[in-house]
């Protein structure tokens, strides 16, 4: 539980300091290449259950199960960064952003996370670095 919260912690810090980068919802990030990058991940629940998004790949998806969405998200996330690398496609393919409503809603899960919380939250998100060891077992 301690390590869970650690991560936790450590995720929140990067997402607020990726968020510095943005301007005016111009949704602009350090720059994602075949060595290295940033991947950004949103769960939250909807109407109808949960929808889940790769906010840096514009892959959406939806399920019951948050915990099963974020898996399927993040291997739907590392197939394509797997598939870019393998076929040398462009760096492009790797800043493919999300439209805005979805990073509106990750802001405000940031924000919400600033401020105490009676209730325990059903959101979530992950940032999830990339290095040269990730794309050299890939390559």
């Amino acid at each position: 539980m301690a390590l869970e919260k650690a991560n936790l912690r450590y995720n929140i810090i990067n997402a607020i300091l990726h968020s510095q980068l943005i301007h005016c919802m111009n949704i602009q990030r350090i720059k994602n290449t075949k060595k290295e990058g940033v991947i950004e991940f949103l769960v939250y629940k909807d109407k109808t259950g949960y929808t889940g998004v790769c906010l840096t790949f514009d892959i959406v998806e939806e399920g019951s199960n948050p915990t099963e969405l974020m898996k399927s998200l993040k291997e739907a996330a590392e197939l394509h960064l797997e598939t870019v690398i393998k076929n040398n496609l462009s760096d492009e393919l790797l800043n493919r952003y999300a439209p805005e409503e979805y990073w509106k809603k990750y802001f405000e899960l940031l924000e919400g996370i600033k401020k105490p919380r009676s209730e325990k939250s059903k959101n979530s998100f992950v940032v999830s670095p990339y290095y040269s060891p990730l794309t050299r077992q890939v390559a």
